[in-house]
């Protein structure tokens, strides 16, 4: 009876730890995949779809270019200024606005330049200087003046 004498695996210190480290995996296993799960998409919202009418509608009004409207009250136009920002005449001031437009002033401008308004699709940004503020209406040459 030579094999009864033998340990079996399961009760040997490697067959414990194996067996240990087969239910360490398993529950690791199972914890990632909780933590994991893959999310549901959201359902498609459904899609109105509208039937041809038997008569035609007029077709819609283009919406006219700034060039095609009268500028905004107090404004005129302006071109950018062509000369060197990085030295302005005596006593003036370079402002730079973000679509690039340049406007030279006689004045110190201090702050940030903060959108005041819109004209059509356009926003109208305001740089603040110590005698007045400088508006412009981006996208165009367009600009004005307004005393403090």
């Amino acid at each position: 009876m030579a094999d009864d004498d033998k340990k079996s695996f399961v009760n040997s210190l490697p067959g414990i730890l194996s067996g240990l480290a087969a239910v360490l995996v398993a529950v690791g296993g199972l914890i990632y995949h909780n933590q994991h799960k893959a999310k549901p998409k959201p359902a498609p919202e459904p899609v109105a779809v509208q039937q041809e009418a038997a008569v035609q509608a007029a077709p819609p009004k283009p919406t006219p270019s700034p060039s095609d409207l009268a500028p905004p009250e107090g404004f005129q136009q302006e071109p950018s200024y062509s000369g060197d920002c990085a030295s302005p005449p005596a006593g003036s001031s370079c402002i730079r606005f973000r679509d690039g437009y340049l406007w030279l002033v006689q004045d110190v401008i201090k702050g940030k330049r903060e959108e005041v308004g819109a004209w059509g699709s356009h926003q109208v940004m305001e740089a603040t200087g110590k005698q007045s503020h400088y508006q412009h209406i981006l996208g165009t040459q367009y600009v004005k003046t307004v005393a403090k």
